[in-house]
């Protein structure tokens, strides 16, 4: 069988975007449910050792933390099924640099909250705080997550570096 050049780079330009518009269409590399999962851990045990009875500790805990593992869990089961997942050469570094820089602020963010509904003499600041971040994290998240995606069909796009 003989290709001409033409052919040849008419079938590659066709490959390339038959891959790109599958990366766009693919689920994020890192799903926002997880981050979710643990903000709402997270609060609950805010909740049950802020606002509860000292009693409701021996209950809220183990089933908060039973909730944590449930998720890590589904992660990774998740993450192995993948269908489709980017060999790591197209992978971009910066975007799960973003994601260390989204978690740091999301962290410093509760704590400065955490800190200023004490300063206010909010009852419960943690509690509050807790719920404050689950919304934060639910809008932000799926925000970040297609972020990182399209970062990396960019990067698969204009070919490994």
């Amino acid at each position: 069988m003989h290709i001409t050049p033409e052919e040849a780079a008419h079938s590659l330009a066709q490959i390339r975007r038959t891959q790109h518009r599958a990366l766009r269409s693919a689920p994020p590399l890192f799903p926002s449910w997880y981050l979710v999962a643990v903000w709402v851990f997270v609060a609950g045990i805010q909740l049950v050792t802020e606002v509860t009875p000292p009693w409701v500790l021996w209950i809220g805990v183990p089933v908060l933390a039973i909730g944590l593992a449930v998720a890590v869990v589904k992660l990774v089961v998740d993450i192995r099924n993948q269908s489709l997942r980017p060999h790591a050469s197209v992978v971009d570094p910066w975007a799960w640099a973003g994601m260390v820089g989204w978690i740091v602020v999301t962290t410093l963010g509760s704590i400065v909250l955490t800190f200023g509904l004490q300063v206010l003499e909010v009852d419960h600041p943690r509690t509050i705080m807790g719920a404050i971040m689950v919304a934060v994290v639910a809008a932000s998240a799926p925000v970040l997550t297609r972020w990182m995606s399209w970062r990396t069909a960019r990067r698969a796009a204009q070919g490994a570096r």
